[in-house]
């Protein structure tokens, strides 16, 4: 029960993007001050781990788990992707690639991937990225339907773009 209460808060921490340090500095410290509390249900909760390397790494098993759901899902169904290249606050460029599929009686819409790019991409770049991808997971390039970008050189191209290359 303490490590179901360990990755709930984990998971609300990440929700709310707060540094992993903040249920082990503010919040463990703060539920155990509430004055209804008896001294045993105090005791109790105070065996939650919420230490910073805890808190850590139940992040890093949701985002696994999640990752391994959504593979799981894509290996079982046809699905189209939506790229992007994108630069962050600091000038990084960053390849961001959707993933859209049915499941169950809807289609669903998530993001397969966020990666960083070099300086200067080229569509070669960003296919190996996206193929690597796809091994690592166990993705089938025959599940793939469709591609759509926003029209950038290195996307689209007509031999060199990342569409063509995917397409081949």
């Amino acid at each position: 029960m303490a490590t179901e209460a360990s990755y709930l808060v984990s998971y609300r921490i990440a929700q709310a993007g707060e540094a992993h340090t903040i249920a082990e500095n503010l919040i463990k410290p703060r539920v155990l001050d509430i004055t209804m509390l008896d001294e045993k249900s105090a005791k109790h909760l105070s065996t939650v781990p919420l230490s910073n390397d805890t808190v850590s790494r139940r992040i890093h098993d949701l985002a696994s788990y999640v990752k391994q759901e959504l593979a799981a899902r894509l290996q079982k169904t046809r699905f189209a992707l939506q790229m992007d290249e994108s630069t962050d606050v600091t000038g990084l460029a960053i390849l961001l690639v959707i993933v859209r599929y049915p499941y169950e009686r809807s289609f669903e819409e998530d993001m397969l991937m966020c990666s960083p790019l070099p300086t200067y991409t080229t569509g070669e770049e960003i296919f190996n990225k996206i193929n690597i991808f796809f091994k690592e997971n166990n993705l089938s390039w025959n599940d793939f339907i469709d591609v759509c970008t926003d029209g950038a050189k290195a996307m689209t191209g007509k031999t060199a773009g990342a569409v063509s290359r995917i397409k081949k």
